[in-house]
């Protein structure tokens, strides 16, 4: 059985997962519809629905996981939509990859959030590290369809919530750094054997 606190962890750390994504998404349309056409995945007429549609779900996601972690109400669908939209985004990275276009900005990573972007050349391209993080957070997910004890939370329990919380955030963001570094290695590194 799973710890309520467990859970919960989870549940802020999707919820914080969902609405940043749904945040940057929505915040700038434009480069997200570029994002979308970069992938070539889906059809060109599609594109105007899901770049609606996609910030939409991870938002309702978002709040839904945030209701968990809050609130302690459980919604059994949430865990399985995260699953399916993260292996989504997951195969979309491993097709592109398999082609050989790994050059595709993301648009997953936190330097996006915080403004910065394709256009002063801070992206996270596509990488094998894309999908080994992407099938640990589903991996993730999964883990909150399991029974849950029905322990009480203790004021202990919801400072760890809390410190849990910020500490996912920052691992998060971390780690998409040190994907977006070697990134950026890897591109330096061939423009120098070109150079030379």
């Amino acid at each position: 059985m799973l710890d309520p606190l467990i859970l919960r962890i989870i549940s802020i750390g999707f919820a914080s997962l969902f609405l940043l994504a749904a945040w940057h998404k929505s915040g700038n349309r434009v480069q997200f519809r570029g994002h979308l056409l970069a992938y070539q995945i889906l059809p060109g007429a599609m594109i105007p629905l899901a770049v609606i549609a996609i910030p939409l779900l991870e938002f309702l996601l978002g709040m839904a996981w945030l209701v968990t972690a809050l609130l302690a109400i459980r919604v059994d669908l949430v865990p399985l939509l995260s699953t399916l939209l993260l292996t989504a985004y997951t195969t979309a990275i491993g097709i592109n990859l398999i082609r050989g276009r790994r050059h595709i900005d993301c648009g997953c990573g936190f330097s996006a959030v915080a403004g910065k972007g394709a256009s002063d050349g801070n992206t996270q391209q596509l990488s094998t590290g894309l999908v080994i993080r992407n099938i640990a957070i589903i991996f993730t997910a999964s883990l909150a369809t399991a029974p849950v004890s029905t322990r009480e939370l203790g004021l202990l329990d919801y400072f760890s919530l809390l410190t849990a919380g910020i500490a996912l955030v920052l691992i998060y963001a971390a780690l998409n750094q040190l994907l977006a570094n070697g990134s950026a290695i890897e591109a330096w590194t061939k423009t120098l054997g070109q150079s030379s």
